[in-house]
């Protein structure tokens, strides 16, 4: 029973992953709560088997640690405080920081689960299939609503993406799946030229998505493969009793692949054809420089402009998790005609939320998925670090993309996201050593 209960479990979340997407990415209420009861009912299988066999299943996974402080902000955050003044809590607006927090909980569940029964190169080999399936099928079907008009999804701009940016942020990490395996010469020869087709496919999906922050970031993630995996890959073909690299080695090619990532930004904005690209580039001054009118105006300078007051007052705990829009308004000098949820920064966003104190959890987020993750990619296993190193690329592109957005607050993308994190950072076994 608890054999077939595992099996019930690992397929219920490669399902998670297929369907996530389709309602418009479950960025509403309905969706977002639907997802919730779906990961807390496989949370409840997980908890049957472990009364089956008698012990609890567990991946040990650091990255849940940050993920769990989150969470006690937020229930901080929404204690009653005996402060005297118009509000008896930190949040500025308890009942929606409580729903977070529940959405937090979730995906705390679901990090766990994932990384506890995605346990195996067989099962890690079939998520990343499955995952790589669903965002070229939500690819081509983005690219064919451009040409064809909308069937599905009668809102979405992109496949069931209403917002463009969310559309190539989601594309970008099914890009570094592909691009890990590719690099890593783990499928035979026929199988490397499909994969390679779905790449392209998937490139092709952020540059019609005419989203200058998903090409910035996939210029950047190309960028990963080329200074981190490849090497990686031709160092592993050295005997293997050679010694693994220090962690000088490890701390200097993620610096390299930083700088360079970076540097191939502006390069690849130039060399992609992409007329709606062109036109939201040639914008991008306008923008910064506050040239467009008031009505038309949504300055992303603005916005960061108005958060960073919002932390000078809030510097500790932040207004609340998912209060920000409820804030916001006391400090926009704008018009007031576009209605701001998010910083469009994630970053800022978190700072703002919950702190300095979730800012400096998201740090150790960041910290420890990038160091377990290049530990991760040490083995002899070429298939698993090729995954690793595929996964870490993915999480790479979304952490760049994130300096201009908010995919990381879209319940599809932040799930894909927590799947990679959990692929980039397998438990090692001391065989594979």
């Amino acid at each position: 029973m608890a054999a077939i209960l595992e099996k019930v479990i690992f397929y219920a979340l490669l399902l998670l992953l297929a369907l996530t997407p389709l309602p418009y990415g479950a960025v509403e209420t309905w969706s977002t709560a639907l997802w919730e009861i779906c990961v807390f009912a496989v949370t409840l299988m997980w908890a049957a088997q472990s009364a089956i066999e008698g012990r609890l299943k567990i991946a040990a996974n650091p990255l849940a640690l940050p993920m769990i402080a989150l969470l006690i902000v937020a229930i901080v955050q929404i204690l009653p405080m005996a402060s005297g003044g118009d509000r008896q809590t930190i949040s500025y607006d308890a009942y929606v920081t409580s729903q977070v927090a529940i959405k937090i909980f979730a995906s705390i569940c679901f990090f766990l689960l994932f990384a506890t029964f995605v346990n195996d190169d067989n099962r890690r080999y079939l998520a990343v299939n499955v995952i790589i399936a669903v965002c070229v099928l939500i690819a081509l079907v983005g690219i064919g609503q451009s040409y064809i008009g909308k069937a599905l999804w009668q809102r979405g701009a992109f496949g069931p993406f209403v917002n463009r940016n969310h559309f190539a942020g989601f594309l970008e990490m099914g890009v570094g799946l592909a691009g890990g395996l590719i690099v890593g010469r783990v499928v035979k020869q026929l199988m490397l030229a499909v994969y390679a087709s779905c790449a392209l496919a998937l490139c092709a999906g952020v540059a019609l998505s005419a989203s200058r922050g998903g090409v910035l970031a996939l210029a950047a993630e190309i960028a990963f493969l080329a200074v981190v995996a490849i090497p990686n890959f031709i160092s592993s073909r050295k005997s293997k009793q050679s010694e693994r690299p220090g962690r000088a080695g490890v701390l200097l090619r993620s610096a390299a692949a930083l700088v360079l990532g970076f540097a191939a930004l502006g390069a690849a904005t130039l060399l992609v054809g992409s007329e709606g690209l062109i036109q939201n580039i040639s914008q991008t001054q306008s923008e910064v420089q506050g040239e467009l009118p008031a009505s038309e105006r949504f300055s992303r300078r603005d916005i960061w402009s108005a958060t960073s007051r919002m932390i000078k007052d809030h510097p500790y705990l932040g207004v609340g998790l998912g209060a920000f829009q409820f804030v916001y308004t006391r400090y926009d000098q704008s018009s007031g005609a576009q209605r701001v949820e998010q910083s469009h920064n994630d970053y800022l966003q978190i700072v703002a939320d919950a702190g300095l104190a979730g800012g400096l959890i998201a740090l150790l987020f960041v910290v420890l998925l990038f160091a377990r993750g290049f530990s991760a990619a040490q083995t002899h296993n070429r298939e698993k670090r090729a995954v690793a190193l595929g996964a870490l690329a993915g999480c790479f592109a979304i952490a760049v993309h994130s300096f201009v957005e908010f995919n990381l607050q879209i319940t599809s993308n932040a799930q894909l996201f927590l799947a990679l994190a959990a692929l980039a950072t397998p438990e090692r076994k001391h065989h594979e050593e």
